[in-house]
């Protein structure tokens, strides 16, 4: 039989610990979970899962492209500053943060674990290579 012993440092373990792991750790509706993966997906990709890989592909070969050129890099760090320090920007990462702060394990009264997604603040974009990630994906797709 096994023995567990709460480790109160770890607030949150999501995703498989190592490479090739059948454990997976969620998440959801605000209880944590632990899965074994008995039978992974081992499908050939669908068209479309090879044109979004394909495109993602690109997307980050641009990206990289972007971090070689200190130029295009300091204009695009210019623009992800401008975009940080908006008001808009500041109140969505507060809201975001305070959500998640009522979200986590550490406060079970909490009734925000039952708010469906589509009603939650989305997480803004808090790294430069993801804004740049997401400012070139939304121009490829207009």
């Amino acid at each position: 039989m096994a023995k567990v012993t709460p480790a109160s440092h770890i607030a949150d373990i999501r995703g498989a610990l190592q490479r090739g792991d059948k454990v997976v750790y969620r998440v959801r509706d605000g209880v944590q979970q632990a899965y074994i993966v008995k039978h992974p997906n081992k499908t050939k990709p669908s068209d479309a899962q090879k044109q979004m890989r394909a495109s993602f592909k690109s997307l980050t070969q641009q990206v990289k492209a972007i971090y070689a050129d200190s130029e295009q890099l300091a204009v695009w760090q210019a623009r992800f500053e401008a975009y940080v320090s908006t008001r808009q920007y500041k109140s969505q990462l507060n809201r975001y943060i305070r959500e998640q702060q009522e979200r986590s394990l550490n406060n079970p009264r909490s009734t925000f674990h039952f708010l469906p997604a589509a009603h939650r603040t989305p997480k803004p974009l808090t790294t430069l290579y993801g804004f740049i990630l997401s400012t070139l994906s939304k121009e490829q797709n207009t």
